[in-house]
């Protein structure tokens, strides 16, 4: 009888241990979308301008308020040992676990689909210019402005955005692409005249998609890696859960 005791006691511990941890997890997601959505930099931009990113930042935010409930609901209902709770607890932690799996597959899938491509798409589809009040046009001038780059993959790519086109009839660029001044408080534009007429020399000539890439795809593994751990964690407590539950 002591012996079982002992090992419901280091079970119960054990759970609680767990729920711990997904509690830090899901305050670590929820530091790592908070960074994504308010960067220091113009990587922000980057993740309002992708839908799918901006919803996967979201969903990872409402993912980190449930599991700091559920880590906090199943360290209750360990404490307490109720069986009632513990089985409400093993329900909503499964619900949450194949709805993250299912996530997690989505989210693997669809990164082979977030290339070049997909965002010289947008660019085509959406892009005003600097004259136009728009949240994606704006978004884009000042990722363009920040890492001094142009268009996703060149300065080419605003021979192809019609409305762009059709805006600015006189510009081959936006003014978001033409080198400026640094040594200038404003940091005005070199030369907006030959800017906008296509003069290479001041000109920022290399694309954004591979200046940006590289450090939003580093985000991306980290919220990847830590899915898979919280997916790990949330497989241990349902195992003790359940074992609770059976000896309770």
């Amino acid at each position: 009888m002591t012996v079982k005791m002992g090992r419901f006691e280091r079970v119960k511990y054990l759970m609680v241990a767990f729920n711990i941890l997904i509690c830090l997890s899901g305050c670590l997601l929820l530091g790592i979308a908070f960074l994504l959505l308010f960067h220091p930099t113009e990587i922000r931009h980057v993740v309002s301008l992708s839908t799918v990113i901006f919803a996967g930042t979201i969903y990872a935010i409402v993912l980190s308020a449930v599991l700091l409930i559920l880590g906090t609901l199943g360290s209750i209902a360990a404490f307490r040992e109720s069986r009632s709770l513990l089985m409400l607890f093993f329900m909503l932690i499964l619900v949450v676990f194949m709805v993250e799996l299912a996530a997690g597959i989505g989210a693997f899938l669809f990164r082979f689909q977030l290339t070049k491509n997909y965002f010289d798409d947008d660019l085509i589809n959406y892009y005003n210019g600097d004259n136009v009040t728009s949240s994606y046009s704006a978004s884009t001038n000042s990722i363009m402005i920040s890492f001094e780059c142009c268009g996703v993959g060149g300065p080419k790519d605003f021979l192809r955005t019609l409305e762009f086109i059709i805006l600015n009839p006189l510009y081959e660029v936006p003014e978001a692409c033409c080198k400026r001044n640094k040594a200038t408080p404003d940091g005005a534009i070199v030369n907006l005249k030959e800017c906008v007429s296509g003069n290479v020399d001041f000109i920022h000539n290399k694309g954004c998609f591979d200046l940006i890439a590289g450090q939003v795809e580093i985000y991306l593994y980290v919220v990847g890696a830590l899915n898979i751990w919280i997916l790990i964690i949330e497989l241990c407590v349902m195992i003790t859960a359940i074992w609770l539950y059976q000896r309770a």
